[in-house]
């Protein structure tokens, strides 16, 4: 045994008889004995009152004695006492939510984490702590036997991501913990749904909060302008003073010109704007500080879009279709020359050397491009305009990040080429058994590739005009090319959200890519290895890389990390919780040995109480009779 506890305190309540049995005592006046030769003389000999109830000389008794006696063997038997077991073993895992609104109250929750956990240290004689975080990606904290660690290794806790699903943290959590032999602790701010058998602990606590929900900047050159919103997420009336500076390199902040002061009314959003200011690359705005400063803060950098440059080499009604569609896509440029192009439309051939949409079925082409092209009667006996017969068959769509939620009921076309697939063909649509377009990635030397959008149909010829499914395909492929370009470009983004970089930088051994962060006020951090995302708190930074060969790395990407989730900057909801104690105390019976003399203390306590009415009717006698 290492350890003794009470399973129900409560039942100690019943020591409140002791000093009502003392008050009793003390309380008692002692009977007087008076002799009489006759019995008339009785009333004249009774005591006079005194005026109530009066405080007597302790009277030392057995019946006390026993009363005492009872009321304590009671209690002990009512607090049903325990016994830590020697072999006993449990695995307690707590789970932090890393909501960024957990900032608000951090430190109160790591010493109420401490605090609470303390207790659960002494519910078995090992105890085999883990500490993880919600979210996804997040490695755990601490794995060991000393809760002393775990709690430093909470010290190091960093709460950043926005609103986000923890059921994926707490099933991680309950494979670690064996049936019925340790705990889920979910340490979060608000009330939470949870499985059963979870505890939840919370020193959350509702207060009215106002940040920026969102900012973007757009325009390019002299004509780009800012924008953000600021929302109150209270009950009440807030003001709340708006700053703004420009951070020039060697140079001093700029004032922007906002208004110092703004208002807002409970639940509102205010949109507040301004011209870019002329040489400034970033800018932050601020307001005023309160106890969630995390959306206090938003940087902005002035975009460099990263364009695509496409040159269409078909012509003909073909060529006119597919150019309208690829204009429709944002960040394109059109040029001339195929050598300076970063994406090609033209008609399929087996040899690309670009990135490129291809068509391999047109107006103008033989049906199957990998035949010879049909005679030019052939193409003169085709009326130009005259659409050709559509194939009943329906369109089917591959899963494929290119085609997924989009409608293809509207894309009525001829039957598709005979191109077949190989192995480097990703197939994204199918008709008639026959794909009907696909991605073909080719090789080339030096290890580069490129990819095809190959459309295997009469596109002319076909209601892809119509069809908004097909142009969203296209403008996605661009996007695809777009993260394929290794040249340097800028924007905003939110905190912790996946960057696009070229697959040369992607496929390169780690640690060629690297992330630079200058948070918004403090020193600048050396660089890191980029994983893929931007930094967790709103902060400028840039991402370096070598490509192509070069042994110097080149700068690739300048961005802003700004926090924008207001689902975390509302904190009406939250509240302290604390679901512990049962759980704990169900934990420490099942790790637990009963007393095993309950029948022995039952018969003291009745004994006792036995012995004291007997000794109490025999002193009635004994005084009835000398009177």
């Amino acid at each position: 045994m290492t350890g003794m506890f009470f399973a129900n305190p409560w039942g100690l309540l019943a020591l409140a008889a002791v000093p009502v049995l003392v008050a009793i005592h003390f309380l008692q006046e002692r009977s007087r004995r008076v002799r009489a030769s006759t019995l008339f003389l009785l009333e004249r000999a009774a005591p006079l009152p005194a005026g109530g109830i009066r405080w007597e000389k302790f009277r030392n008794s057995l019946p006390f004695w026993m009363q005492l006696l009872a009321a304590t063997a009671l209690a002990w038997l009512l607090a049903d006492p325990r016994w830590i077991a020697q072999e006993s073993r449990q695995t307690v895992a707590v789970v932090l939510d890393s909501s960024a609104s957990m900032q608000a109250a951090r430190q109160k929750t790591l010493d109420l984490l401490a605090r609470r956990l303390a207790a659960w240290d002494a519910v078995a004689a090992r105890t085999d702590w883990h500490l993880l975080e919600t979210g996804p990606g997040r490695p755990p904290l601490y794995a060991g036997r000393e809760l002393p660690a775990m709690l430093a290794a909470a010290r190091g806790w960093r709460p950043t991501l926005g609103t986000h699903d923890c059921s994926e943290s707490l099933a991680i959590a309950a494979t670690l913990v064996p049936p019925g032999a340790g705990a889920v602790i979910l340490v979060t701010d608000r009330p939470t749904e949870v499985p059963g058998g979870v505890g939840l602990l919370s020193a959350g606590a509702a207060f009215d909060n106002v940040g920026f929900s969102g900012g973007d900047v757009e325009g390019a050159g002299d004509g780009a302008a800012w924008r953000v919103l600021v929302t109150n997420h209270g009950a009440a009336p807030q003001e709340r003073a708006v700053t703004a500076r420009s951070a020039v390199a060697g140079g001093e902040p700029l004032p922007l010109g906002l208004p110092e002061i703004i208002s807002l009314a409970p639940g509102q959003t205010r949109t507040l704007q301004g011209p870019w200011p002329a040489g400034a690359e970033r800018i932050v705005l601020g307001l005023t500080s309160d106890r969630f400063s995390f959306d206090d803060t938003l940087p902005l950098v002035r975009p460099v879009p990263r364009t695509v440059r496409v040159a269409v080499t078909i012509g003909g009604p073909t060529g006119q279709l597919l150019g309208r569609m690829v204009k429709a896509a944002d960040g394109v440029e059109i040029v001339a020359d195929p050598a300076a192009a970063d994406l090609v439309v033209g008609r399929f051939g087996p040899a690309a050397t670009t990135d490129g949409i291809q068509v391999a079925v047109d107006d103008t082409s033989a049906t199957d491009a990998a035949k010879p092209p049909a005679p030019q009667a052939a193409v003169e006996n085709k009326k130009p305009g005259k659409p050709a017969a559509f194939d009943p068959a329906w369109v089917a769509a591959e899963d494929t990040a290119l085609t997924r939620d989009l409608g293809w009921g509207g894309l009525l076309s001829g039957p598709a080429g005979n191109l077949g697939l190989t192995a480097a063909d990703e197939p994204l649509l199918w008709k008639g058994g026959r794909p009907l377009a696909f991605v073909r990635t080719t090789g080339l030397p030096g290890g580069r590739s490129v990819q095809s959008l190959v459309l295997n149909f009469d596109v002319a010829a076909s209601t892809a005009a119509r069809a908004p499914a097909l142009v969203v395909l296209v403008q996605r492929f661009i996007d695809r090319i777009r993260t394929r370009i290794p040249r340097p470009w800028a924007d905003n983004f939110d905190t912790g959200q996946a960057i696009d970089l070229p697959d040369a930088v992607l496929d390169a051994p780690a640690g060629r890519a690297t992330l630079a962060v200058e948070p918004v006020a403090g020193e600048a951090a050396g660089p890191v290895p980029f994983r893929g995302r931007a930094p967790r708190e709103p902060a400028f930074f840039t991402v370096a890389a070598a490509v192509g060969g070069d042994a110097a790395p080149a700068r690739l990407v300048t961005g802003a990390a700004q926090f924008v989730d207001s689902r975390e900057g509302d904190f009406r909801a939250a509240a302290p919780l604390d679901t512990l104690e049962s759980i704990r105390m169900e934990q420490a019976v099942k790790q637990s040995v009963a007393d095993p003399w309950p029948p022995l203390w039952l018969g003291i306590a009745t004994a006792a109480l036995l012995v004291a009415w007997g000794w109490k009717g025999r002193g009635r006698r004994s005084e009835g009779a000398v009177s």
